[in-house]
């Protein structure tokens, strides 16, 4: 790096903390303010804030050595959680399901759902402490992968780089809240947009036929997955191991949870069920741009004969090279940097939501709006200085961290977070039960022999059965919630599932519509992600068949949006 790539991340960092202090004194004024913006931000830039806040380079480098091992197949092995699947949910109609309950936080939600009595009060703060699991977990992938990162290319170790990026980060968040969030997250968005498309038009232009004979993923550039191949190592079964992921990442979906506390935070804030659709589609179109920028830096990497020895290291030495001139290499650094601190500030501030709301809220409920804002700083700091230190003490592989939260972590609650929303019978108790049983069922295979003999496929299924089991148990233990509870919680959300049917009457057709627009939204975000990778693979008869489907399930998704009853 140059002087002139050093003063443009320069920048970009002071902006960011000027962000923080304009817009410090707004997102001070109570807790919805500064974990919702006051439920008053533009729709649009809840979508870009949610792409930016998807889009982080700990995330980028493991699908660049996917795609840099797999080809077009390691889009597929992210459907495990790259990919994810749970915008198109959200977008069917799990965001407008969100913002109908009128809640800060999916932990306070299940009181909504679950009454006030021993089982609405065990399940919101059991689900408070799985996201506040959940949200160390990731700050620990995003910190690791930081720091090996930036290490590669500043004058530091991996860990004064994972330690400065975290200060900024909390700086800033700590003082402007949803507000700083998504506003930095809609200025990073252009960032990284701008450097997306110049990596994919670098990678198009080095792919040639010599390339191609040198990539030995090439062979996985089709555009349906093959159904087994000994090449894939661990994955050779691919169709089973694809199934799996889907699977995982629609139930991750269809409970609300999205693997993350800030994907339902963007849909908490809406102004409207219409403008939750508009956030879903806006998401899933600006977020596209990772797809051929990492396939962008793969091509590249090849090209230039680098990331045998380490793939995960390709992304930064790839930067380092002659392909990037001064100035462009520092735009470039500093989208990625964007793409990693909007990721780790809405983590930061979704994770001291559930800490403040779901925590300190129902021991104090005096709690001033002040003392709640107060607490929120406390929490996030102590949120990141945990992450920080478990970072710290090595991680040798940020892909190895990748999996084991995705396959491990995030099944451990999938059945109890789904079924609360599709049947009516379920109680808090049985959701209790269902997140300590799967937890326990994730802590054991992670230490015992057992679980080093299971694949992927393998852990998930035991995970997500026993989950299950014990959420079905809990449930027929346990006395039935309150009549009136589930009545005016059904009457707020109006979800699909097994409710009594003279609930359901009055709205019949918007909750076959939500299915069919669930197949729609499926079907747009996969073709949105992979045509513009078939474009820069230069694959245009693939091209022409995603463009097809691409504008058929935009159409659908765009009628079926006048079908839906007002809020």
């Amino acid at each position: 790096m140059v002087a002139l790539d050093y003063l443009i991340v320069g920048a970009y960092l002071a902006g960011l903390l000027a962000c923080g202090i304009l817009l410090a004194r707004k997102a001070s004024k109570g807790s919805e303010a500064y974990f919702l913006g006051d439920r008053n931000l533009p729709w649009w830039a809840l979508g870009a804030s949610g792409m930016s806040s998807n889009l982080d380079a700990a995330g980028t480098m493991t699908i660049v050595t996917l795609l840099y091992l797999f080809g077009v197949h390691g889009f597929f092995i992210e459907m495990r959680g790259g990919v994810v699947l749970p915008i198109a949910v959200f977008l069917a109609f799990m965001g407008k399901w969100h913002r109908r309950s009128g809640v800060v936080t999916t932990a306070e939600w299940m009181q909504l759902r679950f009454g006030t009595g021993f089982g609405g009060k065990a399940a919101r703060a059991l689900a408070a402490l799985t996201y506040l699991a959940i949200t160390v977990g990731m700050i620990v992938f995003f910190l690791a992968a930081a720091g090996k990162f930036l290490a590669t290319l500043l004058p530091f170790d991996a860990t004064t780089c994972s330690v400065a990026m975290a200060s900024i980060a909390l700086v800033y968040t700590l003082m402007s809240g949803l507000y700083g969030v998504v506003w930095t997250d809609v200025f990073q968005g252009f960032l990284i947009a701008g450097a997306a498309i110049y990596v994919a038009i670098r990678g198009a232009l080095l792919l040639d036929a010599d390339l191609i004979s040198n990539w030995e993923a090439a062979r996985y550039n089709t555009l349906l997955p093959l159904l087994s191949d000994k090449g894939l190592g661990e994955y050779e079964c691919f169709i089973a191991f694809l199934l799996a992921w889907i699977a995982k990442g629609l139930i991750e979906g269809l409970g609300g949870s999205g693997g993350s506390a800030y994907m339902a935070q963007r849909f908490y804030a809406a102004r409207s069920d219409r403008e939750c659709q508009k956030v879903g589609m806006l998401w899933i179109a600006l977020f596209s741009f990772r797809w051929p920028m990492a396939l962008g830096f793969a091509i590249i990497g090849i090209a230039l004969g680098i990331g045998g020895e380490d793939p995960e290291r390709l992304l930064p030495q790839v930067l380092m090279s002659d392909v990037f001139p001064d100035g462009i290499r520092g735009l470039t650094i500093a989208a990625l940097l964007a793409a990693s601190m909007s990721t780790f500030d809405s983590t930061i501030n979704a994770g001291a939501s559930y800490a403040t709301r779901d925590l300190l809220v129902p021991l104090f409920p005096k709690a001033s709006e002040r003392m709640q804002v107060w607490f929120g700083y406390a929490a996030s700091t102590v949120i990141v200085a945990l992450g920080l230190a478990i970072a710290l003490l090595g991680v040798e592989s940020i892909v190895d961290v990748w999996v084991v939260i995705v396959i491990q972590l995030f099944p451990a609650f999938l059945a109890p977070f789904a079924l609360r929303w599709f049947w009516g019978r379920f109680t808090g108790e049985g959701f209790s039960a269902g997140i300590l049983a799967g937890f326990a069922t994730s802590a054991w295979l992670a230490f015992s022999e057992t679980g080093q003999t299971l694949n992927e496929v393998e852990t998930l299924a035991a995970v997500i059965a026993v989950s299950f089991l014990a959420c079905v148990a809990g449930t027929y233990l346990s006395r039935p919630t309150d009549q009136r509870v589930l009545q005016q919680f059904y009457k707020k959300t109006r979800p699909n599932g097994l409710w009594p049917a003279s609930w359901k009457r009055d709205h019949l057709a918007e909750l076959r519509t939500n299915w069919l627009r669930l197949l729609a939204a499926l079907t747009w975000q996969i073709s949105t992600f992979m045509l513009p990778m078939m474009l820069v693979l230069k694959k245009w008869g693939y091209a022409g068949i995603l463009a097809l489907v691409w504008t058929l399930s935009f159409l659908a998704l765009r009628q079926m949006q006048e079908r839906d009853e007002p809020a």
